[in-house]
């Protein structure tokens, strides 16, 4: 059943900001493992869980300037790792407390750090079954590396939630003048800005201090920073190239999409049609849900409607 609350809760900036910003979630009892990247870099990985050799492995990437400590990764964590799964949630690269070593970083067509952690797991753990979640970012990202993979890709089924589908179109859309866009663009790249300018004072970046500075805006921040950093010609090359909405069609595994039809990064014309009921890759909207939202409030205790689908969809599958 698709996501339905209270009509007070239904504000598309609440159901984003709550969320994000005032939910309490008792964290997880993590277990840090570090992976030693092939470039040299490495990656934080936090455990949660029995990890027994053949329990079921949920594979959990946050979204842009998240880590395994947001809100919502740790709200699915509990949820799984009480129901028997094992969970690994994902750091992307210098998004765990420690600054990355190399001057790239994650972004959302790196899928060539999604294919190096998934192999390694799936070797970790070739008895278990797998499954991977991405958020936002990283549910654009996972999407873009299952298209690439094909039938080759180790996963049993994957879930993608509040994805940017279309990257031009949620860069202006969080660019715009409005309140609230202005809000959430500040808090990005006040995250984003201090990253570079931390590795600039480290001797790590070569990016001039007061250029770095002066960007306000998600589209000069990937033009001047993202797209020469990941070998792509400018910003319009990056959203092009890394967008996982022309990709969706070559995705071989079970794959379950939840989207908000408010979703406040985005407009609708960013979410895809998917009209083939025989496709692998389902979409279920909802009218109302916000960014990784999908809060339930009520008298009784308040729910994340995306947990309880995420854990039954999982449930489905094995």
């Amino acid at each position: 059943m698709p996501f339905e609350t209270a009509w007070l809760f239904r504000n598309p900036h609440f159901q984003t900001i709550w969320p994000a910003f005032f939910r309490s979630v008792p964290k997880p009892p993590y277990s840090r493992e570090r992976i030693e990247l092939e470039d040299g870099d490495f990656i934080d990985i936090d455990w949660c869980g029995e990890c027994k050799s053949d329990a079921p492995v949920a594979i959990l990437f946050h979204g842009l300037e998240g880590s395994s400590n947001s809100p919502y990764i740790q709200g699915l964590v509990n949820v799984l790792s009480q129901q028997g799964w094992c969970c690994a949630a994902i750091n992307f690269r210098g998004c765990s407390g420690e600054l990355n070593r190399l001057q790239r970083s994650y972004h959302s067509g790196a899928t060539d750090d999604l294919d190096e952690i998934i192999t390694f797991l799936s070797k970790r753990h070739p008895d278990s079954a797998l499954y991977a979640i991405g958020f936002s970012l990283g549910g654009n990202a996972l999407l873009k590396w299952c298209a690439e993979t094909g039938k080759q890709n180790p996963l049993n089924a994957a879930i993608a939630i509040s994805v940017p589908y279309h990257l031009a179109i949620a860069s202006s859309t969080l660019d715009s003048k409005d309140f609230f866009s202005s809000l959430y663009r500040w808090r990005l790249l006040s995250s984003l800005k201090s990253k570079v300018l931390l590795k600039i004072q480290r001797g790590n970046m070569k990016f001039n201090i007061t250029d770095i500075q002066c960007i306000n805006s998600l589209y000069d921040f990937d033009d001047r920073v993202t797209a020469p950093l990941h070998g792509y010609k400018d910003a319009d090359d990056y959203y092009r190239r890394a967008s996982s909405y022309s990709h969706l069609d070559k995705i071989r595994i079970p794959t379950l999409l939840l989207h908000a039809l408010d979703d406040p990064f985005m407009n609708s014309s960013a979410i895809p049609n998917i009209t083939d009921e025989s496709c692998l890759v389902k979409l279920e909207l909802s009218q109302n849900g916000g960014h990784v939202g999908f809060y339930q409030p009520s008298f009784t205790g308040s729910s994340y409607w995306i947990e309880t689908r995420i854990a039954e969809f999982l449930r489905q599958q094995l």
